[in-house]
């Protein structure tokens, strides 16, 4: 009975001294803290493959055609291609690591788009170690892969 005692007596004391409020025991988050959050630790990249003067190449979201891809290593880098609707071209997203023996290696590969549908896929360097052994990183077209090109930086 005394240990009753004792707790029921250090929990009152307790209760007296210290302002429950200002314990966190489940930190709260509201949908929008956790959406910026999420974007804090993702980037958003788009490419559209769009037939220019006869041609298809990439555009990304600024209009820019085949322009050079700034990825953010630790993070997910989420990239979104697109095809244009009623285009029934195929296109699909390599990305491919170079070595400096010029040794070539697909690191990522979309889903085929056309007609307006489109894919999203994950580049995701833990950091420019994980990629050590390529020298640069390229991107392209599985069907045009002479005009729908570009390279990618990785930045910390």
């Amino acid at each position: 009975m005394f240990v009753l005692d004792l707790i029921i007596a250090l929990t009152i004391v307790f209760i007296a001294f210290v302002n429950i409020d200002s314990i966190d025991f489940v930190k709260v988050y509201s949908q929008e803290q956790e959406l910026n959050q999420i974007q804090i630790n993702q980037t958003f990249i788009e490419l559209t493959g769009k037939l220019i003067d006869s041609t298809y190449r990439w555009v990304d979201s600024n209009n820019t055609i085949n322009s050079t891809l700034i990825v953010t290593s630790g993070v997910n880098n989420q990239i979104t291609v697109k095809s244009l609707k009623d285009d029934s071209q195929e296109h699909e997203l390599i990305i491919e690591g170079i070595t400096s023996s010029g040794d070539k290696e697909e690191l990522v590969i979309s889903d085929t788009v056309h007609d307006g549908s489109s894919s999203i896929v994950d580049f995701y360097p833990l950091d420019q170690q994980e990629y050590k052994n390529y020298v640069s990183f390229d991107y392209y077209c599985e069907y045009y892969p002479e005009t729908m090109k570009g390279n990618i930086k990785i930045t910390n």
